[in-house]
């Protein structure tokens, strides 16, 4: 029988100084097989500080450094593998091949950035229109930090606390942001653990990893005599910033509505009186009276209201209804309209506090405060933890604190 002689192959680990970025360095493999090179991205980047040239290897100063030496390894094991069967079979060793077999290069469906496409395209198709929003900026971030071809093996606790840092120096983002970014992040790992492209042992967050914990916000609402001086501002009827007045006294009437669902009120929705519908962010049914200041408003849109206008307010009465991403956008768009126009209105008549469409809410647990108790608060804003119900009524807490501080000083 005749042997086989193998023909040798060069395998050697490297970091790619010429293509750093953000002050990392790519990982990669060289493969050179008579004569001709190649060099195969593990999908991973380190800083150069931590990288043994001498041995081709990671430092072990490096946190992850054994999980990520184990890595290199296995890869090195299975280009081995493949260039010896190729040699066996007397076939040529094909890169492109490596790529697919070894890397998976192909297959991107395993990568960092198709999976997270994938979850976006999730909740496009199941409606969730905010969320999608609102993480598909999140996720192009993501991808920009760790990569076009990264695995979730690039997901660390280092490379988050990293990405962390990133979101700070590069965009500028304050806390609460940053913690936005690390919860669809966290939700991103928790899926790839259930469909086994991360090992639970490399989760990142929980106990022994990265703590994502929501920074308490203040959100200051208006008091009485502000939302009179919002109430008797002269605005020149149907104009941008008179409809952001009057949506912003109707979501205050309808007891801290959102002013999503305030844009999306109909005339068929008001019967006998009062609001039926339905949240557009809990799905829950709400019902409430209309008052008479929030007829007032009612009327005088329905003195002007034109055939076929199904909206109170005008800003959806030329949406796509069935096209519910159409109704989303005008809503976004309104929303921020509005939230210039108010900010001008508050300067105007001298509120030196931030106004905004969310205010409207926050002024209504306000001024509830000493009028009704919390428990009635979180029945009609339908949250469904009292603390969070709390947290609009935060007047009224600093009140009865202000009050306490007072006795124990001066008696």
């Amino acid at each position: 029988m005749k042997i086989k002689t193998i023909k040798l192959a060069t395998i050697t680990p490297i970091i790619r100084l010429d293509k750093v970025k953000r002050g990392l360095a790519p990982i990669v493999i060289r493969v050179t097989v008579k004569r001709k090179k190649s060099l195969l991205s593990i999908g991973h980047r380190i800083d150069p500080k931590y990288w043994d040239e001498e041995n081709s290897r990671v430092k072990k100063s490096f946190d992850n450094s054994v999980r990520l030496n184990n890595l290199i390894k296995n890869y090195i094991s299975k280009i081995d593998n493949y260039i010896i069967t190729k040699e066996v079979e007397n076939e040529s060793v094909n890169f492109d091949e490596i790529k697919e077999r070894v890397f998976m290069k192909n297959n991107t469906s395993n990568t960092f950035k198709s999976f997270s496409l994938r979850y976006l395209e999730q909740l496009n198709k199941e409606k969730k229109y905010s969320q999608f929003g609102s993480s598909r900026s999140q996720i192009n971030k993501m991808i920009d930090f760790f990569g076009e071809n990264a695995t979730f093996s690039s997901v660390s606790v280092v490379s988050v606390l990293k990405f962390k840092s990133y979101l700070s120096v590069s965009y500028n983002q304050k806390e609460r942001s940053i913690v936005n970014h690390l919860i669809v992040l966290r939700a991103l790992c928790n899926r790839a653990i259930r469909e086994g492209l991360m090992s639970k042992n490399d989760y990142p967050f929980g106990l022994d990893g990265v703590k994502v914990k929501i920074p308490p916000s203040q959100k200051i609402g208006l008091n009485s005599e502000e939302i009179e001086l919002i109430e008797d501002s002269k605005i020149k009827a149907f104009t941008t910033q008179w409809h952001a007045r009057n949506a912003f006294l109707l979501s205050f009437y309808f007891a801290g509505a959102r002013i999503s669902d305030v844009l999306r009120i109909k005339w068929t929705d008001i019967v006998d009186g009062r609001l039926y519908y339905v949240m557009g962010k809990n799905k829950k049914v709400g019902s409430v009276k209309v008052t008479e200041q929030a007829q007032l408003i009612l009327d005088t849109y329905k003195d002007k209201r034109k055939s076929g206008e199904n909206f109170v307010l005008p800003d959806l009465n030329k949406a796509n209804i069935d096209d519910e991403v159409d109704v989303y956008r005008k809503i976004i768009t309104a929303t921020k309209n509005y939230n210039k126009w108010l900010g001008r209105l508050a300067k105007s008549v001298c509120i030196k506090k931030k106004v905004t469409c969310h205010i409207a809410r926050h002024s209504f647990g306000n001024i509830s405060g000493d009028k009704i108790p919390v428990q009635m608060l979180q029945k009609l804003y339908r949250h469904s933890s009292i603390a969070t119900t709390i947290n609009y009524q935060q007047s009224f807490i600093n009140n009865d604190t202000d009050d306490a501080l007072e006795k124990v000083l001066n008696g």
